[in-house]
């Protein structure tokens, strides 16, 4: 049984789990079943904001977070339900179903 969390480390990347081999994901399973995936649309925030706006945040939320308990951080999955927004340029939309699967 796990009783705590990994604890804080002192960089993002000890808490990547894209920069850890599968040995080092193995290990770390042995003490925290956690693991956080900061999940954002990709979709416009008008005429002057980044279509990424939602996944970088996501992720600057999830890296935090991640460094501050020691639980590993997936990449960002900069897709979300964002249908409303497809009569813009660069957005990318999953279809309800597929998000929550």
């Amino acid at each position: 049984m796990i009783d705590t969390l990994p604890g804080p480390v002192e960089s993002n990347d000890a808490i990547r789990l894209a920069l850890r081999s599968w040995p080092e994901v193995e290990d770390y399973l042995k003490r925290c079943k956690g693991v956080i995936i900061p999940l954002g649309s990709t979709e416009q925030h008008g005429p002057t904001g980044a279509i990424g706006t939602d996944a970088l945040t996501a992720e600057a939320i999830a890296l935090d977070v991640g460094k501050r308990t020691g639980v590993l951080v997936t990449p960002a999955q900069a897709f979300g339900m964002a249908e409303h927004h497809l009569g813009f340029a660069g957005t990318m939309s999953l279809q309800p179903a597929t998000l929550l699967a």
